[in-house]
């Protein structure tokens, strides 16, 4: 079956937690087999643990996202298709004065590009997106 949920970083990084949001580990757990992450969500988490001081912690935080998130959830690839609806959204935006964080659009169209929901709890960075195009959102914290 296609993933039709796409996980923003926020809600990885919630399920990593010692004691993650109830509401979120239950809707992950009941959409485990349509859930994917996207490629920047993916880099976004990679990055954060470098960046981590070596030691036990770091290496246990990287354990768990080779061997839980990565195999948990497909890596939906940032494409040609992403590619031209992110321009589309970066410039639109631009126009109207209401720039927004390059990771977050790009984050927005690879989910618009693969006709998927984007689940966050950064919903009000993705308003001016959804005011401009198809982008749908949920929030699992509520």
């Amino acid at each position: 079956m296609k993933p039709y949920y796409l996980l923003d970083t926020n809600i990885i990084s919630e399920l990593m937690k010692a004691t993650p949001n109830k509401n979120v580990v239950e809707k992950a757990a009941e959409y485990e087999s349509l859930c994917a992450i996207p490629s920047t969500t993916w880099n976004e988490l990679l990055f954060g643990v470098q960046r981590m001081a070596e030691g036990k912690k770091k290496s246990l935080i990287f354990e768990d996202l080779i061997d839980d998130i990565q195999t948990s959830f497909p890596i939906i690839h940032y494409d040609n298709h992403a590619a031209w609806i992110h321009a589309d959204i970066r410039a639109r935006l631009a126009d109207e004065g209401t720039p927004i964080d390059f990771q977050d659009t790009q984050i927005a169209s690879i989910a618009i590009s693969n006709n998927m929901v984007l689940v966050t709890r950064n919903t009000k960075h993705f308003e001016p997106i959804q005011k401009i195009s198809p982008l749908m959102i949920e929030n699992w914290f509520d």
